[in-house]
């Protein structure tokens, strides 16, 4: 999507994620000030709970003289809705009518996307991005100082102060933008308000440590949801801690802070189990939030949360493919359907030796491509990689295409260029073959496991789910999720 493809509505909104950080304010700001410039009279807006209180972000938004507004409804519906930061119908951003939509993200959306997109899953924030849609519409940043210090600002607190750069785009919002540098060292030390400071010493100074979980918690006075990060980053720091929770009261409920700095624990995941069936959690490998609806919860919220934790620690099972046997108790043999799936080899994809981004159900994982690795697309249009040694075995190929089961084309993410890439246009038949058979057993018990294409990470499995492991060698193994498994093997007669 470029820019000037929104010149072709006249009744447009621009929306803000709720709970507005720099980047999503500077997006925003910046697609507000092209519009206008191309003489449109938009609406620039964000929503949710409650308005913008920190400190760093009101002076951002008083200094750069940015009209956001902070609304709870829409005056009207508008002919276009453009979602900066977020993903509309995402569970961060509040829903709103509109006849059209169009999202501009720099984080892998799970989701259908609209026509409208602009989204780049491996730039460090969506200010960089915005900084290329500009340039591909020959316009400079640099023409107006508030725009280049907004993007500026957005890249800086969404790169944990620069300190997380990789992309290219991202380098060159940083190296060319003109912005206002005293306005920049007030913003870099106005992020606390002495009242958030003594918030967040009584939450280190009441924080609970459990040793046997390498965890920690706290529930603090209510505050903004960035003071929540700000504390959790701080308490991830102590040597004996590898994943904390930071929580506090707001008016719908509690919110959650969640951090990981091991590959054994996803904070995504992590923050999912913690909210399940109560609320709603999600985020990065690291980093991490969610939400707990307050009627949802009886008792003690910091006692829920500890069970939550314990939990999730000491019920949950953990194997390593390649170095144990999945074992023959609970197994049954199961043979794949005579189904037609979809592969795309590798390099059809990325040139040998590049990076792949896939985005399994069970976990994120990244792959190099090869001559010997393919991708498999399954009838829900989940993503996985195979060796071609593995694949002719199994499967054997043919002149029809199949149908998955999926909102959105299974896309994965080109690292070296940045940028997702649709596997359909590439994608070749096969059929399961005699030899796609599989000892499988139900889960009953939370299960990761960790695989030989997945060394940072790991496949989680729900009570449920499938283990499954080849019948030749059962050191490899792997999760299928329930509704995948059910719809592409059968118990053997």
């Amino acid at each position: 999507m470029k820019l000037h493809e929104l010149l072709a509505y006249d009744d447009i909104a621009i929306q803000c994620h709720n709970f507005p950080d720099a980047d999503t304010i500077a997006s925003g700001f910046a697609v507000y000030e092209y519009l206008r410039a191309n003489c449109k009279a938009p609406l620039l807006f964000y929503a949710g709970p409650q308005k913008i209180c920190k400190s760093n972000m009101l002076i951002m938004t008083d200094q750069l003289e940015i009209p956001v507004r902070y609304l709870t409804e829409l005056p009207h519906e508008p002919e276009l809705l453009v979602t900066v930061d977020c993903a509309y119908g995402e569970s961060n951003v509040q829903k709103f009518a509109a006849r059209s939509i169009a999202v501009i993200d720099h984080h892998i959306c799970r989701g259908k996307l609209p026509e409208l997109n602009e989204v780049r899953s491996d730039y460090g924030s969506c200010s960089s991005l915005i900084a290329k849609l500009y340039e591909s519409e020959g316009m400079d940043i640099n023409s107006s100082k508030r725009v280049a210090t907004a993007l500026y600002y957005g890249l800086f607190m969404d790169t944990n102060g620069l300190s997380e750069i990789g992309h290219p785009a991202d380098k060159d919002l940083r190296d060319f933008a003109d912005f206002d540098k005293p306005l920049l060292m007030l913003l870099q030390n106005s992020n606390l308000s002495s009242e958030e400071m003594v918030i967040a010493g009584d939450a280190l100074k009441n924080c609970v440590f459990r040793d046997d979980c390498h965890s920690a918690y706290v529930l603090t006075e209510p505050c903004d949801p960035n003071i929540l990060g700000f504390i959790s980053d701080l308490i991830l720091q102590v040597d004996s801690v590898d994943s904390c929770v930071v929580f506090c009261r707001n008016a719908a409920g509690y919110k959650l802070s969640v951090r990981s700095c091991c590959t054994g624990i996803n904070a995504a995941e992590f923050a999912k189990f913690i909210t399940e069936g109560v609320g709603n959690g999600g985020g990065h490998a690291g980093k991490a939030g969610g939400f707990i609806t307050a009627s949802a919860i009886e008792g003690n919220i910091t006692e829920f949360i500890s069970g939550r934790i314990i939990s999730y620690h000491c019920d949950t099972d953990v194997m390593y493919a390649g170095k144990q046997h999945a074992g023959s108790a609970g197994m049954e043999r199961y043979i794949k359907k005579q189904i037609v799936l979809g592969y795309v080899p590798s390099t059809d994809i990325v040139p040998d030796g590049g990076e792949i981004f896939i985005r399994m159900l069970e976990a994120d994982l990244t792959v190099k491509s090869s001559p010997d690795i393919y991708l498999m697309i399954g009838v829900s249009g989940e993503v996985y990689p195979i060796k071609r040694e593995v694949f002719s075995k199994r499967y054997t190929c043919c002149d029809e295409l199949p149908v998955t089961d999926t909102e959105y084309p299974p896309t994965v993410i080109d690292r070296g260029a940045g940028r997702s890439r649709p596997l359909t246009p590439y994608m070749k038949g096969c059929r399961t073959n005699d030899s796609s058979a599989v000892n499988a057993r139900r889960l009953t018990r939370y299960t990761k496991v960790f695989t030989e294409w997945n060394k940072d990470g790991y496949l989680y499995g729900t009570p449920g789910d499938f283990l499954a492991a080849r019948i030749d060698d059962d050191t490899d193994f792997y999760i299928i999720k329930q509704n995948i498994f059910l719809k592409t093997y059968e118990k053997e007669q």
